[in-house]
């Protein structure tokens, strides 16, 4: 149902007490369709190119009783007023830097408190205590003591990986707002991009391995990691090529304030490890429950993927920070998107382990179903199945 200019909404009951009205961002305004409330799209996380393609909104207090709101057919329920259109993927042509519309869905949530363990250091953190776990749940490790890794210095800036690891590497670069690779981008210009004072996009970099280079020298994981990763058990050492090997070991990641990578799995539903160097990080955990799996299944293949938030189609999502000096343990299967609060620098890696070996093949047959490109796959995991039933 849409208003004329005389009954067209002037509040909007979401709006922060600070936010920029005067923004085009603003102007677009959406009707539920249960209640009538108006809201900005903005407000809502929903831009104005994403409002076209509604056909019933609903907003977060009618979803409980009447269901997430249609993106099939083009929408009747914005304003009449005219309204200034905005393209929030062209930051650089004048829109708000900041301006994150996966950052308003996930305030508009409610997440569930960190319920998960920490350690005070990581003494205990072995391969025989990992092997031995009865919960496939996450753990934090609050001090890198006892875990028996190397790590750069905190003060590591981005201006000294890209000197370390050079700074005419390629490195594959995320837009946070659309959530896709931007090709052509060398270490030298990220380190310019990151260290600048005025950024004209929210940027991520969450895919540089680092293997075989100085600053993979300045690193050694956990000690419990080498100990469980089956890569390291198995794939013989006579073969182990740079170009026909899996190099998941080392990655270095580097975020802005702001930046945002959505809900997924990794790899093969590999562990993972993040060790905080500096800054903070914010976890977002679904547990890999089949039920879970099928519905992150069905997201990841719907339209709606990009205008919705996963953790509104299950009943568990925890939220978990990640402070500088902390190591983050993610076990097999676990669905999860990651916020970042401050530019943030993190050393981190991914493994297979036995007991996860299930779970493991099932996310490969998943990303075949869903088509994951061969590049975002864990590399070479059939030979490595190969080799383990080889040795078994």
């Amino acid at each position: 149902m849409s208003s004329s200019d005389s009954d067209d909404p002037q509040e909007c009951p979401l709006c922060p007490e600070d936010a920029p009205v005067d923004l085009p961002a603003y102007e677009a305004w959406l009707q539920c369709d249960v209640c009538s409330e108006w809201y900005h799209g903005v407000c809502v996380g929903i831009s104005a190119a994403e409002s076209e393609c509604i056909d019933t909104f609903h907003c977060k207090r009618c979803m409980a009783t009447h269901g997430p709101s249609s993106y099939k057919s083009p929408a009747s329920r914005r304003s009449q007023r005219k309204h200034n259109r905005v393209d929030y993927t062209k930051l650089n042509e004048g829109q708000p830097a900041t301006f994150n519309q996966y950052k308003l869905r996930l305030d508009a949530h409610e997440f569930m408190d960190d319920e998960f363990e920490h350690l005070a250091d990581g003494r205990e953190v072995t391969g025989a205590w990992i092997r031995a776990r009865d919960s496939n749940d996450p753990f934090i490790v609050d001090s890198p003591a006892g875990l028996g890794m190397t790590m750069p210095d905190p003060a590591t800036t981005v201006a000294d990986i890209a000197r370390i690891v050079g700074r005419d590497t390629a490195v594959s670069v995320m837009d946070v707002l659309t959530q896709e690779e931007l090709s052509g981008w060398t270490l030298g210009d990220w380190a310019d991009y990151f260290m600048a004072g005025r950024r004209q996009r929210i940027l991520n970099v969450i895919s540089l391995e680092v293997s075989g280079t100085a600053l993979d020298d300045m690193v050694r994981r956990p000690q419990a990691v080498d100990e469980v990763d089956l890569v390291e058990r198995y794939w013989p050492a006579a073969k182990r090529k740079p170009d026909r090997f899996p190099r998941v070991k080392t990655y270095c990641l580097m975020g802005v304030q702001n930046a945002y990578t959505d809900f997924h799995v990794d790899f093969s539903a590999t562990w993972v490890y993040y060790h905080v160097l500096s800054g903070e990080k914010v976890f977002y955990l679904v547990p890999p429950l089949p039920s879970n799996v099928r519905k992150f299944e069905a997201w990841s293949k719907s339209p709606e993927q990009a205008v919705s938030l996963f953790a509104e189609n299950v009943k568990q999502c925890f939220e978990v920070r990640v402070r500088a000096g902390n190591t983050l343990f993610i076990p097999a299967g676990w669905i999860h998107a990651v916020f970042t609060p401050v530019d943030t620098l993190v050393i981190g890696g991914n493994f297979l382990v036995m007991q996860s070996l299930n779970t493991h093949i099932g996310i490969y047959k998943l990303e075949a179903r869903t088509h994951v490109p061969a590049r975002y796959r864990f590399p070479f995991f059939l030979k490595l199945c190969r080799y383990m039933a080889e040795l078994l």
